[in-house]
Order: C-alpha cells, then structure tokens, then sequence
C-alpha cells in the first residue's frame, strides 16, 4: 500500500531546524532506496511523506528510523490506500520488478499533428489493452520531437498489443507522421534524488 504520513512538530521551531541535517538524510537515504516518492513541508507547519508501495512493517520500520520521530520532535499519522492510477513516470514499487516503462521517440515536422496520431494509438491501448498503467505525451520545446512515456504492468502484456490490428492501423496512421521513430522498454535499475 502507498503510505501518506503527516508529520506534527512537537518541539519548537529551533529545536526542528536544529535536527533538520539528519532528517534530510535519512529521507534521501529512503528516497535514494525508492521507499520514499514525495516528501515536504505543510504551509501550517509539519510535513507530509508519501511512501512507495510498503507493507505495514515496512512503514513502521521507516518512522522508527526517522531521527525527527526517535528524538520526539514529530508524530506521525499515517493513512494508507492502494494505488490504483498512477501517472506514468511514477514508480511506486520499491525495488525493480516486472514493470516496464516504454520510451517511443519520434522526430516530426508536425508536432500536433504527430500528438494527435500518438494520442489515438494511445487512447485505444487505454481502453482495450490489460496491463497498460497509463501514458503521457511529450512534445520537445523546439517542437520537432514527440515522446511517449507509458508505463506497462510487464514486457509480454506491453508485446501483446502487436497482435492487435485496431492498434497496428492506428500505429502505422501516427508512424506517417513523422521522419522517424524508436521504442525501447526499460526496467528502474537505480533511483538518485537530489541532494538538497
């Protein structure tokens, strides 16, 4: 289950700041280990963490971790839910597993056009295609690229699409629209957060 934790200050101000270096760490020691996706603070004071897919031992064992939780200057309250749309390009397992995430390159003359033939392909995968996650479409800021990011339960689900004609007729409609195309599968190998 994902894990969304609000922290509550219970020490002063000063006394949080003064802790702020470890805490920083640990949450990138456990962003780092793709335990932790997002995590800041809450215009009214305290913070909020939204943890990766974890069993509940495994959140236990993260807030007993955190230094802000073993020197009492926060409380955590947790809620937990089960993930079940997630924007492609978010990662919610914790380790690698047998998810792929698709990255299709296309050089165009015609970005909206492109986006467009790409957005059908797409919306039919949608609606027909079991183990699709989602995608999401980028264009280049010079507009002569197109990118779709989609995120696939796994590799043989994701190949299944081919034996699809509706998708083929759709694919090979977006494929006229640009000078050139390329798709690679990819699997998450190592996670880097930034050190702030």
């Amino acid at each position: 289950m994902i894990h969304v934790l609000t922290l509550t200050y219970l020490k002063p101000r000063e006394t949080v700041t003064a802790h702020m270096p470890e805490h920083k760490a640990w949450l990138r020691e456990h962003s780092d280990r793709g335990r932790i996706l997002l995590s800041g603070p809450r215009p009214d004071g305290g913070a909020v963490i939204v943890t990766a897919d974890l069993d509940e031992a495994t959140v236990s064992e993260l807030i007993e971790s955190d230094p802000w939780h073993r020197l009492g200057i926060a409380s955590y309250e947790r809620i937990g839910f089960e993930a079940r749309n997630v924007s492609p390009g978010v990662v919610t397992a914790p380790e690698p597993d047998e998810g792929v995430l698709l990255i299709n390159v296309a050089t165009t003359d015609g970005a909206p056009e492109t986006v467009d033939a790409l957005a059908s392909a797409v919306e039919h995968v949608a609606a027909t295609a079991d183990g699709f996650l989602g995608s999401r479409l980028l264009t280049s800021v010079d507009g002569d690229a197109v990118i779709n990011l989609a995120a696939w339960a796994d590799e043989k689900r994701f190949n299944a699409i081919f034996d699809d004609p509706e998708f083929t007729r759709r694919y090979q409609a977006f494929a006229k629209t640009t000078t050139g195309a390329k798709y690679r599968l990819y699997r998450t190998s190592r996670v880097i957060t930034p050190g702030r």
